[in-house]
């Protein structure tokens, strides 16, 4: 009987994701933008406050924040979970959530006054349902990829996004900018950075073992199609 070399067996015995690398990098925008002005509550100043922070682009010394980094390709993994969206201090947090199929998503409210949650999906099925004060939270799972706005009826600034994604890499970026997608196994994939202002940039890639350093800046997007 032949005998099988140990760095033979050993390498066997290695799960698959010990040679996974993380895809780490920064969403900027090198080009000349101004911050949006901050929301006027008017008559709901006294439970809300006067200005609330448009949160649909947030820069910081070009670093784009709440960009959706997220990956496409074959044999990747899903892992549902449990991710949930507050209604505090009259605007969803968080802004953006990326969320792979087959995950619930938990609404919950913290705020003394009613909200009506508004999902603008087509894939999925969309929610339109009042809040009120100390309500129960309410649960949905999303069994489709899709990008979904979320808005409420009664306060006209307050949206957020749902990106539901094909499996379970993708992340949101910081707020400088960065972003981390770990535990990639090796192969050849599509990366994709969706902003809901800046647009959306896709990239052909190659992961190893070390992983792999990749930026994205919106300035390559043209902005009139981005913002239509």
């Amino acid at each position: 009987m032949k005998i099988i070399p140990l760095v033979l067996v050993t390498f066997l015995l290695v799960p698959a994701t010990a040679f996974a690398g993380s895809i780490k990098g920064t969403t900027i925008f090198s080009g000349k933008t101004e911050q949006f002005k901050p929301h006027k509550t008017g008559s709901y100043k006294k439970v809300c406050g006067s200005d609330i922070q448009n949160e649909s682009i947030l820069i910081d010394n070009k670093g784009v924040m709440n960009s959706v980094i997220a990956l496409y390709g074959k044999n990747l993994k899903i892992s549902p979970g449990e991710y949930k969206l507050n209604q505090k201090k009259c605007k969803y947090e968080p802004h953006v959530i990326t969320m792979p199929v087959d995950s619930e998503l938990e609404i919950h409210t913290s705020d003394p006054i009613n909200h009506n949650i508004h999902t603008y999906s087509f894939e999925n099925d969309p929610i339109n349902i009042m809040f009120l004060p100390g309500q129960d939270a309410y649960s949905q799972e999303m069994e489709e990829p899709e990008l979904i706005k979320v808005e409420c009826d009664l306060h006209s600034w307050m949206s957020a996004w749902i990106v539901v994604t094909p499996n379970s890499y993708s992340t949101v970026s910081k707020s400088d900018g960065t972003f981390e997608i770990p535990d990639v196994p090796p192969g050849n994939y599509e990366l994709t950075a969706w902003h809901e202002t800046l647009g959306s940039l896709t990239k052909s890639i190659s992961v190893g073992k070390d992983g792999l350093n990749i930026n994205f800046d919106f300035l390559e997007v043209a902005q009139k199609e981005a913002r239509r």
